[in-house]
């Protein structure tokens, strides 16, 4: 009972905790420390780790030994009556019953009979040890098979979970003739071939990101801190991909179309894998897991703000790619670009609208910037304008380090080339105090025309007065902003990767006959209770009987006990000349 209590917790800690993810994933929701503890648990992979399979073996071997001693003894006890009851034995029943009727004993025994066979009682006469007629009657004889049934589903379920395990391979881990490649940042061509798994292993489970147009023949096995490139018996190529969405931007579908290729490239299927509804090949099921944009490539404009009347620089980078800029002296490094991100309205200053709470800001790149010698600072920039009184803003968000939460920029919009015009007004506002100006509104109202002139733009007296406004708002917010420069995000040339998740779980037949099992045995237990009664009949005076009946119930016994009085109450005919008494152990 404590190993079954002991598999039972760490499974649900292995479906809470999210297994074999990237080292990446865990560090960034746990921290290092709780990273750690975790790991040196053996958690983020709990039903390959040692203990839990010790634990699933061990309880095999008691269970599967319990159920071995106790079978043969339940089997007979199903089929067949006991032997050799004795009056006294009958007295000692749970329930236990005596009376006198006026009726010859030929005639109660028939009685007792019909009763019990209309009851659907199976009857047997039993010999008895002295002039007593014995009666035995048995209902509910299989309840025993519920027993049988949940202990043998015990034992199938962890036999399965072991198959699936993978145990040659985790015994090749332990005795260091598998060691996991610890580079993440390695293409797959570059993996050395010891780090391979041939595709014969009896399990395994491993998860591929696959960009449209291209094909796989492996994927990655995350074990502990690295992985194994697990080879597929098939080559896998994603035609397209599609996704759609509810109305407030939440990913409401996606799927992939795929082809499935033999080694030798022959079509073997072109199937549509989506969420829950995976593909199954040889045996290795397909499943659509996740997706993203990495492949895209983003177009991105650098503004300098130490001089703000230079000319900005376009750039073009890929998720996982590094730029150069502000003259040479940084490392921008492309994190992620996050093509949904769904906020609620009231967080963006934006009124609530019934029933749409949320709303989608649309692509959001994420990068780091370097410096030797400094914290990294890390940077969110939105593709999307967001809408605001007469004007569009774009938002930047930046922090330094893990540590603390992102300061916003809301950057006003001209009429054209994005923040273009806020970032020359910058420029001239700087110049004018060169010059001796003093600010002020006269000032601020002068500046911006000279540079909407110089810009060619005309904004309209309502678009000039919040401009105005925005602008020194943003204007203050950069007193805080540790770069020398702006990379915003202008544009997107949009490729699509799918994240298919690959398993071959041959054990999960096994488990699902025990889930059959589990639940017709516990069935079986609940709704099939075993009951019993014998009677003792011996001749009285003047031809009279006595009987002497007992019976037990292997669960629900208040409903035994009245069907127990019930059936006696028949037998007796209504007569007077009988005491009774019962007694529950």
């Amino acid at each position: 009972m404590h190993l079954l209590l002991f598999v039972a917790i760490a499974s649900i800690i292995g479906t809470i905790l999210p297994q074999q993810e990237s080292v990446a994933h865990y560090l960034q929701q746990f921290g290092p420390f709780w990273y750690q503890v975790f790991g040196n648990l053996d958690l983020y992979d709990v039903y390959r780790c040692g203990w839990y399979m010790g634990i699933v073996a061990f309880l095999v071997l008691s269970t599967t030994s319990c159920v071995a001693r106790n079978t043969p003894h339940m089997l007979r006890d199903m089929f067949r009556h006991e032997s050799g009851i004795s009056t006294r034995a009958i007295a000692a029943k749970p329930l236990h019953y005596e009376a006198t009727v006026s009726q010859p004993v030929g005639a109660v025994f028939d009685k007792a009979v019909d009763l019990l066979k209309d009851e659907g009682y199976v009857v047997r006469r039993l010999a008895a040890q002295d002039s007593s007629l014995l009666l035995s009657a048995k209902k509910g004889r299989y309840y025993r098979f519920g027993y049988i049934f949940t202990h043998v589903a015990i034992v199938l379920f962890c036999a399965g979970a072991l198959y699936n395990a993978n145990i040659p391979l985790k015994i090749a881990q332990w005795t260091g003739a598998v060691k996991p490649e610890q580079d993440f940042a390695l293409p797959l061509s570059k993996v050395p071939k010891d780090r391979w798994l041939s595709p014969q292993q009896s399990s395994f489970r491993g998860i591929i990101t696959i960009p449209v147009g291209q094909s796989v023949n492996a994927m990655f096995e995350l074990v502990g801190d690295g992985f194994l490139v697990q080879q597929l018996p098939f080559i896998v190529r994603l035609d397209s991909f599609r996704v759609t969405h509810y109305r407030d931007g939440l990913a409401k579908d996606y799927v992939s179309k795929v082809t499935v290729l033999k080694p030798d490239g022959r079509v073997l299927m072109t199937h549509d894998v989506r969420v829950n509804h995976p593909l199954t090949v040889d045996g290795v099921n397909i499943y659509q897991s996740s997706y993203n944009a990495d492949p895209s490539t983003l177009h991105l404009v650098s503004y300098s703000l130490l001089a703000p009347d230079a000319s900005a620089t376009l750039l073009r980078a890929r998720v996982g790619q590094s730029l150069v800029t502000g003259a040479g002296a940084y490392t921008l490094k492309v994190d992620d670009l996050k093509l949904e991100n769904v906020l609620p309205r009231s967080s963006v200053g934006l009124p609530a609208r019934p029933g749409h709470g949320m709303v989608n800001m649309g692509p959001v790149a994420r990068y780091t910037v370097l410096r030797h010698g400094q914290p990294p600072i890390l940077v969110k920039t939105f593709l999307r304008p967001m809408p605001h009184g007469a004007l569009d803003y774009k938002l930047v968000a930046y922090r330094s380090g893990h540590g603390q939460g992102f300061h916003f920029l809301a950057l006003p919009m001209g009429p054209k080339e994005g923040v273009s015009l806020f970032v020359h007004y910058l420029g001239a506002l700087e110049n004018a105090a060169r010059h001796g100006a003093v600010a002020s509104s006269a000032v601020f109202q002068r500046t911006l025309a000279q540079v909407e002139q110089r810009q060619g733009v005309e904004l309209s007296p309502i678009q000039n007065h919040s401009f105005l406004r925005a602008s020194l708002v943003a204007l203050q917010s950069l007193h805080t902003y540790p770069l020398p420069f702006l990379v915003l995000i202008h544009g997107l040339s949009l490729h699509w990767a799918a994240g298919l998740e690959m398993t071959k779980y041959p054990g999960m037949s096994i488990v699902y006959f025990a889930c059959i099992l589990l639940v017709v045995g516990i069935f079986v237990l609940f709704y099939v209770p075993r009951k019993r009664m014998w009677l003792a009949l011996d001749d009285g005076s003047a031809g009279k009987t006595r009987i002497i009946a007992g019976g037990d119930a292997s669960r629900d016994i208040e409903d035994f006990s009245e069907q127990f009085a019930e059936f006696l109450e028949k037998l007796a005919g209504g007569e007077q000349d009988r005491t009774e008494k019962r007694r529950r152990s």
